[in-house]
């Protein structure tokens, strides 16, 4: 699961709570922008910025750039709709929370996204893909290295399993499982800088031969191959890929979940483990037999 600025959210874990990941960096005016010179017209070539509601709310912010607040526009967005800012300027995104005003920093030609956070307040994110035909199923946080190796523990993971890792982000958990334990790997992703990223790091930890990256939209992948998955998503993705898991899974395959349960599979769960990481943050894993 799974780029990045600003503090990051705990990773408090419930059914309703929606994403640990890294939200909008907080804006900060630069010193002297009231007097900055009037907003040229953007390049043709300038990065688009898009910002994408994963919330089941229209969401309503005013956005503009840094250094010209004069030229702010006020926006709704639907959810589930995308809106895209070609502009080579940091903009300004202010929105209510919920439960306050808060005033974003957006890096040109980065992909933001609308979420919920602990519970049912919105806040903003780094990390969604910003296409329309694709489902977003969590923006990228990578999995601590703790977490990973206690997910193959739990999993038992052997030379014999075909690992699939649905969001696989850096590839860390596909490639751990073939240096470690000699298994095969499918790593999946919608971000093609993430799969580029993926293999260059399996071919420097010695196992390009056993591991493969798919850029594609998971919800549409074949993972009937798969002995175990590998999952670090969003409870609402989740509950989206369980007809999948049902569909092409075969019985006895093993699904671990980072932080968050599968809706629907609470008679399939068959192990759970608690952890902190480096930093001292708080995991949960969920295994589950299929």
């Amino acid at each position: 699961m799974r780029g990045k600025t600003g503090g990051v959210a705990a990773a408090i874990l419930a059914l309703a709570v929606a994403v640990a990941a890294f939200p909008a960096r907080p804006f900060r005016a630069p010193e002297g922008w009231q007097e900055a010179a009037p907003k040229p017209a953007p390049s043709p070539s300038a990065p688009e910025t898009t910002i994408r509601n994963v919330t089941d709310k229209a969401i309503t912010y005013t956005i503009y750039p840094v250094r010209h607040p004069e030229t702010l526009r006020t926006r709704t967005i639907a959810p589930n709709a995308i809106d895209r800012f070609r502009t080579d300027e940091t903009l300004a995104v202010e929105f209510n929370t919920g439960e306050k005003d808060v005033v974003y920093s957006l890096d040109p030609g980065s992909p933001y996204s609308f979420r919920y956070d602990m519970g049912k307040m919105i806040d903003l994110f780094q990390g969604s893909h910003g296409r329309a035909d694709a489902v977003d199923l969590a923006p990228y946080l990578p999995t601590p290295s703790p977490v990973v190796a206690k997910m193959l523990e739990l999993a038992g993971v052997t030379a014999k399993d075909v690992l699939y890792d649905i969001g696989c982000g850096d590839g860390r958990i596909v490639i751990t499982a073939a240096r470690k334990y000699g298994a095969r790997g499918v790593g999946i992703d919608i971000d093609k800088a993430m799969v580029a990223r993926s293999a260059a790091n399996a071919r420097a930890a010695g196992v390009g031969g056993r591991v493969r990256f798919v850029c594609m939209d998971a919800t549409k992948a074949d993972i009937s191959a798969a002995t175990v998955v590998t999952l670090y998503l969003l409870p609402e993705s989740n509950a989206l890929l369980r007809p999948l898991f049902e569909k092409e899974l075969r019985p006895g395959s093993r699904v671990v979940s980072h932080n968050y349960p599968i809706p629907g599979w609470e008679g399939k769960r068959a192990g759970e483990a608690a952890l902190e990481d480096e930093a001292g943050t708080e995991h949960t894993i969920y295994l589950y037999i299929r």
